[in-house]
């Protein structure tokens, strides 16, 4: 009887090898379970053998794949990643030993009902529960009910609020009903805009968290968490804190390359010959909606992922035209497309420079290819939902469009920029803040965080009519080369305009400090 339940805890050794591994263990089979189930099935086996050397050799094989497994459920737990693979290998792995301990025992006598029945049903409950509670277990939060969303902060007052994060800072957006802070240690911090209090709280203590990004409308917000050539997405309600919904994504090195809709995350899958195929994931059901080719004779060449509120951007060269289109983020197909014409064909790539406003409302193309017809349109801002050019931008000066309502176009030489306009022909005034360290716009203001002479930060206002400029002191402790990065754009400091408040982050151990809208 022992050696019959030592069989059936390697068969639940083996199913664990075909389960989830999450993003710790990508890969199924994963070379490690496997080894630890194919100890597992040896050591059934073995305790099927008469001799007593035979029956020892079982429970050794059992012993080391019991603690192999042990090994494997802790690691995988504390990545933050775990997947229900290494929690059932576990249970069943140590029911095997116990079972291949009681066939000495078994030998002499048969094993009593009374001991075999417990040890069954701890094998079926055990991998029930291993497999539900363990994925969960990695996971500690703290959910709030929903409110409506503060307008976006224009004009803030000078009695800010300030927030002392758990763990030094790697990532802030503006989303749901303020602002959201991500931390080196997988937490998420959600601090309501008007108040700084924390709304709700999403963690995976262990795992890095790769990138922080919301949706377009700020109702959803992706967070991505590191693994082993793949990443775990969790989609969180922007409001609540509640999950969504979770699947395993490829690898991102960071929130650059991600560029969700409202409703769909797009990714891009080589197909050879510098042609990619344009994939969409439904943020809210984790299915996949629709793929999308380049129609026969052109290519999809590679371009990082733009998209509008409720459009995918995609790149296409053909033999007489290289273009965008814009894909409906619901089925697919093109809504319009951005064309250029070509008149010969040419060996040199081509280059696609796609951007697209906080709220997806514009986007910014730049394209280059030796063989077009003309330069005519190769600079443009488009709006999203009809293709239709918003403004032309001078190659030399692109237009920002990713700060906020109000884009910059801005003039450099040898990496500093000599000359800067704002929409609407304001030019910016650069002598004020000779020492940027971020950036946004407002519907009425360009604002930079800057640092005086002195070295202290303060948040300048450049108003848009010509009004008076103003600034807002900034009360952090002085900066070290040790201040760790943001993953948005890779750089040490953020300025956010979030629903209720302006918001200035610095990454690392620094207080979070946000200006409540006037």
């Amino acid at each position: 009887m022992a050696a019959v339940i030592a069989a059936l805890a390697a068969g639940c050794a083996v199913v664990a090898v075909f389960l989830s591994g999450d993003a710790v263990r990508p890969d199924r089979p994963d070379l490690e379970v496997a080894l630890v189930a194919a100890a597992s099935v040896l050591a059934a086996l073995l305790a099927f053998g008469k001799a007593r050397g035979t029956r020892i050799a079982s429970a050794i094989f059992a012993a080391g794949s019991a603690g192999w497994a042990i090994h494997c459920l802790s690691t995988d737990i504390g990545s933050g990643t775990p997947g229900s693979s290494t929690g059932v290998l576990a249970v069943a792995a140590v029911v095997t030993l116990v079972a291949t301990g009681l066939t000495a025992r078994s030998a002499a006598r048969p094993l009593r009902w009374w001991l075999a029945v417990p040890l069954v049903v701890a094998l079926a409950a055990g991998t029930v529960a291993a497999a539900v509670i363990v994925p969960a277990q990695a996971v500690r939060s703290m959910t709030a009910a929903t409110v409506a969303a503060p307008a976006i902060a224009d004009r803030v007052t000078d009695r800010p609020w300030k927030w002392t994060p758990p763990t030094e800072v790697r990532d802030a957006v503006a989303a749901g009903a303020g602002v959201v802070v991500g931390g080196v240690d997988g937490d998420v911090t959600a601090l309501d805009g008007p108040t700084g209090a924390v709304r709700w709280t999403y963690a995976r203590p262990g795992a890095r968290l790769r990138a922080l990004v919301p949706t377009p409308d700020r109702l959803l917000l992706l967070a991505v968490y590191g693994g082993s050539g793949r990443d775990h997405l969790t989609v969180l309600d922007a409001f609540t804190g509640a999950p969504v919904q979770e699947t395993l994504i490829e690898e991102v090195s960071g929130a650059d390359l991600l560029a969700p809709t409202s409703t769909v995350l797009p990714s891009i899958t080589y197909l050879g010959d510098d042609n990619f195929r344009v994939n969409a994931l439904d943020l809210r059901t984790g299915k996949e909606l629709w793929t999308w080719t380049a129609p026969q004779g052109c290519v999809s060449p590679f371009a990082l992922p733009a998209s509008g509120r409720d459009v995918v951007l995609a790149p296409l060269l053909c033999p007489d035209r290289l273009s965008v289109l814009g894909l409906d983020e619901r089925t697919g197909t093109s809504r319009w497309e951005h064309k250029l014409p070509v008149t010969r064909p040419s060996d040199e790539k081509a280059d696609y420079y796609l951007h697209s406003a906080l709220d997806g409302g514009t986007v910014s193309l730049s394209l280059r290819y030796a063989g077009l017809a003309s330069g005519a349109g190769t600079d443009v801002v488009l709006d999203p939902a009809n293709g239709a050019v918003v403004s032309t931008m001078d190659p030399k000066a692109p237009k920002r469009i990713t700060l906020g309502p109000v884009a910059i176009a801005e003039r450099t030489t040898d990496g500093k920029v000599t000359a800067a306009t704002l929409d609407g022909g304001v030019a910016v005034d650069l002598a004020a803040c000779p020492a940027r360290r971020a950036q946004a716009t407002t519907p009425t203001a360009y604002l930079r965080l800057c640092v005086l002479p002195g070295g202290a930060l303060v948040v300048h206002r450049q108003e848009l009519d010509g009004s008076p400029a103003s600034t807002l002191p900034v009360d952090w402790p002085p900066s070290t080369d040790s201040a760790g990065t943001l993953n948005s754009g890779f750089a040490r400091h953020a300025l956010l305009p979030a629903p209720g408040a302006l918001v200035a982050v610095r990454g690392g151990a620094t207080p979070v400090i946000g200006y409540p809208a006037g």
